[in-house]
């Protein structure tokens, strides 16, 4: 018997997202029309006005959050072994060879126009 792989625990949101996933639903719909970015930064001025012991209790969640995670974490490892990281495995496979630099391109055009006038 083989014990299926779960999916690791997932890291916790940090105070701002815990702030913005409690807020969003009433600054959209208080600025109804707005795309997420605007609404967004709305609520980014507004996590920046509170007052400093409201921050730190969304601080205190993320901790809270945090210290949860750990605990999954370490438990997760020690039954499937250390977490790989997806994002750099995901970066890794699609690597794709860049293309020669808009500058580059210029300055050969720019050789063209010059080797023009020399006839």
């Amino acid at each position: 018997m083989t014990d299926k792989k779960e999916a690791p625990p997932k890291r916790p949101q940090c105070a701002f997202f815990i702030y913005k996933q409690e807020v969003y639903q009433q600054v959209k719909d208080a600025h109804p029309g707005k795309k997420m970015t605007d609404i967004t930064k709305i609520i980014s001025e507004q996590y920046k006005q509170l007052p400093k012991d409201k921050i730190d209790q969304y601080e205190q969640k993320y901790k809270d959050s945090k210290a949860i995670f750990e605990k999954e974490k370490k438990a997760y490892e020690d039954k499937f072994g250390k977490i790989k990281n997806e994002r750099k495995k995901k970066k890794e496979d699609g690597k794709v060879t860049k293309k020669a630099p808009k500058k580059q391109k210029k300055q050969e055009s720019d050789e063209d126009e010059s080797g023009s006038d020399d006839d």
